[in-house]
């Protein structure tokens, strides 16, 4: 078998992840794929299908990973529209995928149980252990305001979360990703003005002022933080989860039962199940939209899931 590890450059411990690499997977048929750009993910993943490659193994964190299953995806588009009829999912479900978790984040991993290890990764492929696993279709708006669509496996939110990606566009000089995110989460949270939204699924109707609107495929998120307790990631619905008028003093009571992946007993706090969703601003603040630890762009969005489509090692 033919495996394809798709590196983000700006890893951390880049020299030892790929040294870890060539000594565990010495006597195996690999080639090492590496990102030069923002977006260069997603052309390497298209090109590791094209070389015939049959698994294909993220390196890096949630953003690196989105872009890993957007290549994919995008590979297996046979139409010319933007809606899911385009895609020849069935193509899709023949390449496996799996992640050795190498970002800031890494919430994604957590989901599935996976850690940094080669010789796991190996056991698991050589037992031919594999899961198909949901993900979510989104039509939203890009940074420049132009309709778009994408896939996302984790986690979606708007609101702070939404804030806290958008300013991580512009980083701060000599400082680690990981130490630029706690900065920028603290940061928001001290300035945050919450987000007035309105949401609607199947007969249901929401609206009100939030701090995070959180759709959730996978259950972690923002570096460990539990959000959706019940998300599962191969029944087809999305956990809502809805952090409403929450203040700094609710946010650190509830902080350590977050943290422990448990559901939130507070009045503000809500939480749902749903295939399909749409989220849009109730007034006219522009609202920023988190996919996978990443600035995709601005709602209003429709989120779907997709049920067991990406066949995935773990």
């Amino acid at each position: 078998m033919k495996i394809a590890f798709l590196i983000n450059r700006i890893v951390k411990n880049y020299d030892h992840v790929v040294n870890a690499i060539h000594q565990g997977f010495s006597g195996w048929e690999y080639k090492i794929f590496i990102s030069d750009f923002s977006g260069h993910i997603s052309i390497l993943a298209k090109q590791a299908i094209e070389e015939k490659f049959e698994i294909i193994i993220t390196v890096g964190g949630d953003g690196t990973h989105n872009e890993t299953i957007n290549g994919v995806l995008s590979y297996f588009k046979t139409g010319n529209g933007n809606t899911l009829k385009d895609y020849d999912f069935e193509s899709v479900k023949q390449v496996k995928l799996g992640l050795l978790p190498a970002g800031t984040g890494n919430d994604f991993s957590r989901t599935i149980q996976v850690s940094f290890d080669v010789n796991r990764l190996k056991t698991l492929i050589e037992s031919g252990s594999s899961h198909l696993v949901d993900i979510g279709f989104t039509s939203f708006y890009d940074k420049n305001l132009q309709p778009t669509t994408r896939f996302f496996v984790n986690i979606t939110d708007v609101g702070m979360g939404g804030e806290v990606v958008r300013k991580l566009e512009n980083k701060l000089p000599l400082l680690s990703n990981q130490v630029q995110y706690g900065i920028r989460i603290a940061t928001t949270f001290l300035t945050y003005k919450k987000s007035y939204i309105k949401a609607h699924a199947d007969g249901w109707e929401w609206k009100g002022n939030v701090m995070n609107f959180i759709v959730a495929n996978g259950k972690w998120f923002g570096s460990g933080l539990g959000v959706a307790p019940e998300a599962e990631i191969n029944d087809g619905k999305f956990e809502i989860a809805i952090l409403g008028n929450i203040n700094i003093i609710d946010y650190m009571k509830n902080l350590d039962t977050v943290k422990q992946c448990k559901k939130v007993n507070h009045p503000e706090v809500q939480y749902h199940r749903f295939n399909e969703i749409t989220i849009a601003p109730a007034d006219r603040r522009p609202l920023a939209i988190d996919m996978d630890g990443e600035y995709a762009g601005f709602a209003p969005i429709t989120l779907t899931n997709v049920s067991k489509v990406l066949n995935f090692i773990y």
